[in-house]
């Protein structure tokens, strides 16, 4: 396709040929569709990968179904649009749809053909229904989901549902859906209505849920349920149900039932709730049972006795879960029938006792575990949390949610450090201590289950021992602690360690000396550890694999310099709300902290110590530290140091909204901060601090090294040039010279050439046999001359030298000269052929010549012979030195 753009609109024509391509309105075909369909501007349309196309007008008051909704559509939600009908074939169109919603309309009937077509078609909401639709076979004809071959969830009910139910509960309407996995309905079955026959048809059904959103007292007969008993139903829940009474066996009907589900429902007596549950006693399939906002509508009192689950002592019963009910008591015998037990979760009710068979047991926190141990050797998880009489249990979320234990709490485990510790080892005196061997998980908290007048002084009992175990979570929050006077041993898994929220005093002093090798996370937080920890009373924390430490609202007033030494893992230390105003403590092993929270203290200011210990943390990291709530002033002169201590700093602080300091911490509000301080103050720039002294130390040692190293480089410059030459010569593969390695590389002007040629090289290659390497003989044609120059230098074993007027004037000649001098200071051999005046040498010609002499040519036949023996020896290296002129008229020293 063409657009013109030539004319003054075409750049207009695209423009609104673009925004009504990618208008949130329209619905683009994809899968081999090439068509823009419009769609009406209440809905939206969008598709996610790899092939779902919604299609939303969910809450747009169209009342009547949109026409032209693309044919690939495969999610549509029409709920609350005001339809009062589906009319006859409206979707059929629609072959992809998998997801269809249609509740809060006001229809109230379906027409035989109004889910006609839809194959594709695998979950249905209708809820809510209108609440003066009934449910029968006006409503919901028998042919209704006959199309419906591939429907796998159906949700049918709302508010005031089931004010005329059909006899069957429309059995012969829901008997085609044989691949249906899911059912939602809001009408329990009671009375004179129950299922039909045609529910015997639903071979696949392994959920069925029954929500009610309005109140109605019910009593469920087990002949409602029996054309069920066939079906594979796995789970089923009741949800929001007045259950006056159950027939006993009811859920017999239910042999495949895996799990059970009662919530925000009510039960006339905790008998009939435990009648109810018994229902499942022959049961081998059942593994999670849940009541979760149970209550018993007769009586304020629900205590679960030891004989409540007898009946389920065959079953294989994996999870308990009684939350947010009103249990006030729950006998520790009933564990004694579930020997398969691996989660148990009585949290949020009114317990205060445990009782063991009807009797209370005598003894203290650990007493109760004891008995635990005996009764669940496969517990994993286990939960007892907020159990308070005046916490709020008026808990009410009436909806199948999912389970604490869903897909277990993870761990991840970065160290485990495996014990070598036996129990011979243990200093005495030992006390042992058992906990289920499979136990991870243990949370007690809220639970008043510790009399404080248990003890009465800090006074150190013995080591407590705990067999070999694999708890990795052990959380003790707010129950009440106040000593703790055992050394623990043996947990060398744990992981997280919370004793939060409690009245913790006392601890023994070496109980966090490396007695947990696996600990990342302990939260001391809200305890009255302060005197303990700042008397010394405690050593300091030996925990090299923790990361997370909260000791807030412990009262501390200052912390030993040497307590935290060992944390070389501690990524995060909380000490708010103390009374701290220093800090005394020692960071300098802090390598991998990024948080610390000093928030709600008494700090008004650091010293340049404790300035210095800060700045000693690992400046790669990115710290932040919490000043909010402290007494800091940075409008004083006083505080000058600090401000600039903030801005070298390599972290962010906060500060609190009303503080004199700025609150978010950066650098800007810093700098500025203290340019007013010490404008108000008369204060010049100094640098106070010692790390301050130590960059400007650092900064005028780097400016120094990078002179004297050019200084260094431009003295040594010809050497480094004749090592990169090298360096080059040895990447390339082929050479700039023709000859093989001589015995020497003569050095001269082309003016000289005739002596150089006709004389010297003839002398030296004729009558002496020496291999000569010459540039206008040995160099090849169109190489580079510098390279060729090293080249022939490396490859000779001296350097003829030859001096006349022009040569000392010839920049190549120089740079022979200084490659050999490069190559060895003896490889140079200086020939004067010509006299050449002492200031016209360069200067390090000149102090060569100073320091090795030279070999002069003379024009007599004795002064040739010496000359021809003296350059021989010196080519040759006679006594390894250069032998210089000085006998007679025929050479001479400079």
């Amino acid at each position: 396709m063409h657009i013109a753009t030539e004319a003054p609109g075409g750049y207009l024509c695209i423009i609104l040929f673009l925004l009504l391509f990618c208008n949130g309105t329209t619905c683009s075909g994809v899968d081999g569709d090439s068509f823009v369909e419009q769609w009406p501007k209440e809905c939206r349309c969008y598709s996610t990968p790899p092939s779902n196309h919604t299609v939303d007008c969910s809450g747009r008051s169209i009342r009547s179904i949109p026409l032209g909704i693309p044919r690939n559509t495969t999610v549509l939600d029409l709920r609350n649009i005001g339809l009062s009908e589906i009319p006859p074939y409206t979707l059929s169109h629609l072959e992809n749809l998998n997801t269809l919603y249609l509740g809060g309309n006001d229809i109230t009937a379906f027409n035989e053909n109004s889910f006609a077509g839809l194959k594709a078609l695998g979950y249905l909401n209708l809820f809510p229904i209108h609440p003066g639709m009934n449910i029968d076979y006006n409503a919901f004809p028998p042919t209704l989901f006959r199309e419906l071959t591939s429907l796998k969830t159906l949700h049918i009910g709302g508010m005031g549902s089931g004010k005329h139910v059909q006899q069957d509960y429309i059995d012969r309407t829901i008997a085609p859906l044989h691949k249906l996995e899911e059912l939602f309905l809001s009408y329990l079955p009671h009375g004179n209505v129950s299922f039909g026959p045609g529910y015997s048809n639903l071979s696949s059904l392994k959920t069925l849920v029954f929500k009610m959103h309005s109140s109605a007292v019910t009593q469920l007969q087990k002949n409602a349920f029996l054309w069920l008993k066939n079906c594979s139903i796995e789970k089923l829940a009741f949800i929001g149900y007045d259950i006056n009474r159950a027939e006993p066996d009811m859920l017999s009907i239910f042999p495949r039932l895996k799990e059970l589900y009662l919530e925000c429902s009510s039960f006339l007596s905790s008998q009939n709730e435990e009648d109810f549950i018994c229902g499942l006693e022959n049961n081998t399939s059942i593994e999670t049972i849940r009541t979760k906002n149970v209550f018993l509508s007769s009586s304020s009192q629900w205590r679960i006795s030891g004989t409540a689950f007898k009946c389920l002592e065959n079953t294989s019963l994996k999870a308990l879960e009684l939350i947010h009910n009103t249990i006030e008591e729950f006998d520790l015998y009933n564990l004694y029938y579930f020997p398969n037990l691996e989660y148990l979760d009585l949290s949020n009710n009114l317990i205060v006792s445990f009782p063991l068979n009807g009797k209370e047991m005598s003894g203290n926190f650990f007493g109760y575990f004891m008995h635990f141990s005996a009764l669940v050797g496969n517990l994993k998880y286990m939960r007892i949390d907020n159990n308070l009489r005046n916490k709020d249990t008026a808990y009410k979320q009436c909806d199948l949610t999912p389970s604490f234990w869903k897909g277990h709490p993870s761990f991840k485990l970065k160290k485990y450090v495996p014990s070598l510790l036996n129990v011979k080892d243990v200093p005495s005196p030992i006390f042992r201590f058992s906990l289920p061997i499979n136990i991870e998980f243990l949370s007690i908290s809220w639970w008043p289950i510790l009399d404080n007048k248990l003890s009465v002084s800090c006074v150190f009992k013995g080591n407590l021992y705990f067999y070999p175990n694999n708890l990795r979570f052990f959380r003790m929050e707010g129950i009440g602690i106040r000593y703790i006077h055992y050394v623990f041993y043996g947990l060398d898994t744990l992981e997280h360690l919370d004793v939060s929220h409690n009245i913790l005093n006392c601890l023994p002093r070496d109980f966090f000396n490396g007695h947990f090798p696996s600990l990342r996370s302990l939260n001391l937080g809200d305890n009255k550890l302060g005197p303990l920890i700042s008397e010394g009373g405690i050593l300091p924390v030996k925990l090299p694999s923790l990361e997370f430490l909260d000791l807030s609202l412990n009262e501390i007033r200052t912390i030993p310099k040497n307590f935290f030494e060992h944390l070389v893992s501690l990524q995060r230390l909380v000490l708010h709300g103390n009374y701290l105003n220093t800090v005394s403590f020692s960071m300098v092993n802090f390598v991998s902290v990024e948080y610390i929270d000093l928030s709600n203290n008494k700090l008004q200011s650091f010293s340049s110590e404790e300035m210095e210990n800060i700045e000693k943390l690992n400046s790669s990291l990115s710290i932040h530290l919490n000043m909010t709530n402290n007494r800091l002033d940075c409008t004083l002169c006083d505080g000058e140091e600090f401000l600039q201590w903030l801005i070298f700093a390599n972290m962010t602080v906060t500060f609190s909204n009303d503080s004199d300091c700025p609150m978010n911490g950066s650098k800007t509000g810093l700098r500025n901060t203290l340019n007013e301080l010490r404008e108000k103050c008369g204060i010049g720039y100094q640098i106070k601090s010692p790390n301050q002294w130590l960059s400007l130390g650092i900064s005028l040692s780097s400016i120094l090294g990078v002179t004297c190293g050019l200084v260094a480089a431009y003295i040594y410059r010809w050497n480094i040039k004749y090592r990169l030459y090298l360096l080059r010569r040895r990447l390339r593969r082929q050479g700039f010279i023709a000859t093989p390695p001589g015995h020497v590389y003569i050095s001269y002007d082309d003016g000289d050439d005739q002596w150089v040629v006709n004389e010297l090289l003839r002398h030296l290659e004729e009558e002496n046999e020496l291999d000569v390497i010459i540039d206008q003989r040995d160099f090849i044609g169109g190489a580079s001359l510098a390279e060729a120059i090293v080249e022939a230098v490396d490859n000779s074993r001296k350097t003829v030298l030859v001096l006349s007027e022009n040569s000392v004037l010839n920049s190549w000649c120089e740079f022979e000269f200084e490659m050999s001098l490069a190559r060895g200071y003896n490889s140079v051999i200086p020939v004067m052929f010509q006299t050449v005046p002492f200031d016209a040498m360069t200067k390090s010609l000149r102090k060569f010549i100073k320091a090795r002499g030279y070999v002069k040519w003379s024009g007599s036949q004795t002064g040739q012979r010496m000359f021809w023996r003296r350059l021989m020896d010196d080519i040759l290296d006679v006594n390894n030195q250069l032998v210089h002129g000085g006998e007679g008229d025929d050479t001479e020293m400079l």
